[in-house]
């Protein structure tokens, strides 16, 4: 049997950090940001920056990108985070919202999830379409694990009992679907994480740039 997982942090759960964060609840500025890049001439005079470094007029800026050059940074920055964030509200699994983690989603089963709920968890897994994830659940004593049926019991009674004599299958059961949820969409991942990680970049340079120039300023005020 051939486990198919892709790399950790491109899964959905690794994307979200990036993707739905609190940086990208900020993004309703873009409009903002975006009026005053494309339709204010002067904003190049308000954005240089030149104050806040402690610059005197007619000196040498300090700054290795141009004030306007910042906030168009800043503009396609957010531009990006918001369009991964889209992506990842449009394409995200919704068991995402329940639990970050496999472990996690496998201890609220217990507590949230009916006999039905989890036969359903079941018969996919079980499905000719479903990809193996992890090899703890399809793999018993070094056997290849039958797919065979285990779920049952819907009486309040029988499901406790499934749940005494069955929790580690159903455990590890979860765990796989959990973990297969995690994997779709491979194109929609990828997008959204390039996206956020290239937003982040850029409005990381204005900041690295301002934060330079400040710092060069106290220790020549300094010396």
């Amino acid at each position: 049997m051939k486990f198919c997982s892709d790399w950790k942090y491109t899964q959905w759960q690794s994307v979200e950090r990036v993707a739905n964060n609190d940086l990208t609840r900020v993004v309703i500025l873009v409009p903002i940001v975006g009026y005053l890049i494309l339709f204010n001439d002067q904003i190049a005079e308000i954005a240089s920056f030149q104050m806040i470094a402690g610059v005197e007029p007619g000196a040498v800026s300090p700054f290795f990108v141009s004030g306007l050059t910042k906030m168009k940074f800043v503009f396609l920055g957010s531009l990006f985070l918001l369009l991964s964030n889209l992506i990842f509200r449009v394409f995200r699994p919704q068991v995402l919202e329940l639990a970050k983690g496999d472990i996690e989603f496998s201890a609220r089963v217990s507590e949230r999830y009916t006999v039905h709920e989890l036969a359903k968890i079941e018969s996919q897994v079980f499905s000719e379409l479903w990809k193996p994830r992890l090899s703890l659940f399809w793999l018993v004593q070094d056997k290849i694990r039958a797919k065979k049926a285990v779920v049952s019991g819907y009486k309040p009674e029988v499901r406790s009992k499934m749940f005494a004599d069955r929790g580690d299958y159903i455990s590890f059961l979860v765990r796989e679907w959990w973990t297969g949820e995690m994997h779709t969409f491979r194109a929609a991942r990828f997008a959204s994480l390039f996206l956020g990680v290239t937003g982040v970049i850029l409005l990381a340079i204005p900041t690295l740039d301002i934060s330079q120039a400040v710092v060069r300023n106290v220790f020549l005020s300094l010396w």
